[in-house]
């Protein structure tokens, strides 16, 4: 029986019974809740991973922003991995 898969498809990493590729760490922090306007913040400018889409660009603007965001006892690495599936959108979300 042949394959007919095209080659982008065979190349594809298979995602099958793979668990999310973003995993927050537990907050320890007494108090903590990300703003709406945080997050409209990273709605506003969604990379789409379009052809005339810059990632690189792009990352430099979402660290740039994460960057100055500051909450008492959580990592800014936590902030980040929380904000970033939120700054995605169409192909670049999938």
């Amino acid at each position: 029986m042949a394959d007919n898969r095209t080659m982008a498809e065979m190349l594809r990493a298979p995602t099958e019974g793979c668990a999310e590729a973003i995993i927050v760490p537990p907050i320890l922090a007494e108090q903590f809740e990300l703003k709406h306007s945080l997050i409209n913040m990273m709605t506003s400018k969604q990379f789409f991973g379009l052809e005339k889409d810059n990632l690189h660009d792009y990352v430099r603007w979402f660290n740039k922003i994460t960057s100055a965001i500051k909450y008492k006892d959580v990592p800014n690495s936590v902030i980040k991995l929380i904000l970033f599936p939120f700054s995605l959108a169409g192909a670049a979300r999938r």
